[in-house]
């Protein structure tokens, strides 16, 4: 039963990996960012059942609550410059941290 259990779970979070992966994004400039959390219960030194959930977003507010930001302290920002002849737009999002410094989200 051990092995037939650890085959449903190796199965189970490969679905849910690549159903992550090819989801289309509506941005597809946005990285996405995914968050893992396992349950396992045990008996006895058993393990009896087991539960892992995989979320994935490419919300700016769901990665903040994800990293434990406030969202409603964030906002987007951009900016054109000029790299060798060609203007590219940057942009992204700005949170403020607990010493009110604004970062960029993917620092948190």
């Amino acid at each position: 039963m051990t092995k037939t259990l650890g085959l449903f779970l190796s199965l189970t979070a490969t679905s849910l990996l690549v159903g992550c992966s090819s989801t289309p994004s509506m941005n597809p400039d946005a990285p996405q960012y995914c968050e893992t959390t396992e349950q396992i219960d045990v008996v006895n030194g058993h393990t009896v059942s087991s539960k892992v959930r995989l979320d994935c977003s490419d919300s700016p507010a769901k990665r903040a609550k994800l990293v434990g930001v406030d969202p409603k302290t964030c906002r987007p920002w951009q900016k054109k410059v000029m790299f060798n002849g060609t203007t590219k737009e940057l942009h992204g999002y700005l949170c403020k941290d607990e010493n009110g410094n604004w970062r960029p989200l993917n620092q948190f």
